[in-house]
């Protein structure tokens, strides 16, 4: 008799579902842009999202193994083989290679080098390019003035930096930390929350503020408790979460305004979890995926405030655009994290 429970047999489909779509090189891909699929971020992502399941344990070390590999000459990875290297990229995949074996520890340690150097000394907060990745020669633009949105200092970067560098063995005393998380408490809104760069809405980066913020131990329980009141008051009546007001429900937002609420888990907060975990379990598709929405926000590189971009074209190639995963493996590896990390503190 299979005993397994509505949670598990969803992360166990997902699981398959995502197995399913690893392509014969042993990456994931998503996303549909000009420059292509994405590769080697998007396997970072998805490698560190299942270990919450402890599920494709091979199938992880293999992609890891592979993307060991493809690492360039300056120590990143990147969104594909063809784009200059970023700091996103490599932080995910630093975040990744820190739950495999450490078999090539020259790999990480120019990894952690690179990822620093994206560091603005002035801001604290990280880039996703430098002027050194030269994204203006890969994008064509005539001046670096016209990159300055994708050369400037994200949240949505930086949450994730400041992770892949401490789960690495950066001192939390060390400058560098200090520096990005005086960066994170800054841009942090009033309601307790981050907008992000790169994603639609506000749970992705506020997830990742408040887990790197936790690590360094620079948040008490008030100021956590104030992120969480804001986003508990957000949940609509069927327990899910949606990007903004007027916007349909979604399951990538709803997985990490879940993974965001779970960082600091009380009786209130696990009870409004269980309905969003239930609404992930109604939405999952029969083949273990969940579907998607635009999520992925690419904003015309000389734009340094997204919210400043009154009109967004969706699921449209080049910038100014808003994209969904049209693999669905962004959206279902998110929601296999939250289920998972719900699991180990209800079982």
């Amino acid at each position: 008799m299979n005993s397994s429970s509505p949670i598990e047999e969803a992360v166990e489909a997902a699981a398959a579902y995502i197995e399913f779509q690893r392509c014969a090189d042993g990456l994931w891909r998503d996303f549909h842009t000009l420059a292509g699929s994405s590769s080697d971020w998007v396997t970072g992502f998805v490698s560190y999202a299942i270990t919450s399941s402890d599920l494709l344990k091979e199938s992880i070390l293999d992609a890891l193994k592979t993307l060991l590999y493809r690492q360039r000459s300056n120590g990143g990875w990147s969104y594909n083989e063809t784009v200059p290297t970023d700091c996103d990229s490599t932080a995910w995949v630093l975040l990744s290679l820190s739950t495999a074996p450490t078999w090539k520890p020259s790999a990480i340690r120019r990894a952690i080098q690179y990822v620093k150097s994206h560091c603005d000394a002035s801001l604290g907060g990280f880039s996703t390019y430098a002027v050194s990745d030269r994204i203006d020669r890969f994008i064509g633009a005539s001046d670096q003035s016209l990159t300055h949105g994708w050369l400037g200092v994200h949240t949505c970067v930086t949450g994730v930096a400041i992770q892949s560098l401490l789960v690495h063995g950066e001192p939390l005393r060390s400058e560098i930390v200090h520096n990005a998380t005086s960066y994170l408490l800054q841009k942090r809104e009033v309601s307790g929350v981050w907008r992000s760069y790169w994603w639609k809405g506000y749970g992705y980066s506020t997830y990742h503020a408040l887990r790197a913020l936790s690590m360094v131990r620079a948040l008490n329980i008030q100021e956590a408790r104030r992120a969480s009141r804001f986003l508990l008051s957000r949940q609509q009546e069927d327990g899910s979460w949606s990007d903004g007001p007027g916007e349909e429900s979604g399951v990538f937002s709803t997985a990490f305004i879940l993974l965001s609420l779970l960082l600091f888990p009380d009786e209130e907060i696990l009870k409004a979890a269980e309905r969003g975990i239930s609404w992930l379990l109604q939405c999952q598709n029969s083949d273990g995926s969940w579907p998607t929405v635009p999520i992925l926000r690419i904003p015309p590189p000389m734009i340094k405030e997204p919210e400043s971009v009154e009109e967004w074209r969706l699921n449209r190639e080049g910038t100014g655009v808003i994209i969904e995963d049209s693999a669905r493996l962004f959206t279902s590896a998110a929601a296999l994290w939250a289920l998972s990390v719900f699991k180990s503190l209800t079982a």
